[in-house]
């Protein structure tokens, strides 16, 4: 079934920070890019007249392919020699953020992702979208299923 074209639009409204999160969180642009299509996917197939807001249920949907994602690749990198280096990307490229300020391409600097790379799933998901993203903690705690202060705490660790 076409979702009606308003849908369309709210969505495609949303796929620059889509893809940014997911970029952030994944640090491939094609991976990004692949989980962006599948929450598309899974716009197109939910209820429309349940979701409330739609932003934060699309944003909610990505993060947890994300993290679905990111549990499947630290397993597999668990036998990949070498560490784990994001993909570079272009300047000028839609993946650095609906924004293009020098403080969110410093945030998908490679130093940052190496960083990231140390955290857990968790971890990375409620500090990018915190730092990168400036989601307040009750916002992050909807979208990850956690508590305020389990966000926060996470958060902490995170940032430490």
């Amino acid at each position: 079934m076409a979702l009606p074209f308003s849908d369309v639009d709210q969505f495609e409204a949303a796929r620059p920070r889509l893809e940014a999160i997911a970029y952030r969180m994944l640090g491939s642009a094609s991976e990004a890019q692949d989980v962006v299509q599948e929450t598309y996917l899974r716009w197109q197939a939910a209820d429309a007249a349940r979701i409330d807001v739609p932003h934060a249920w699309l944003t909610k949907v990505l993060t947890n392919l994300c993290l679905n994602q990111l549990t499947s690749a630290r397993a597999r990198r668990e036998t990949y020699v070498g560490a784990w280096l994001p993909e570079p990307l272009l300047e000028g490229d839609p993946m650095l953020g609906p924004e293009e300020t020098a403080e969110q391409r410093e945030s998908v600097s490679y130093a940052v992702m190496v960083l990231l790379e140390r955290l857990s799933p968790k971890e990375r998901a409620v500090y990018v979208l915190r730092e990168a993203f400036a989601y307040s903690h009750r916002e992050i705690a909807e979208i990850l299923d956690l508590s305020v202060d389990v966000s926060q705490q996470t958060y902490h660790r995170a940032k430490k």
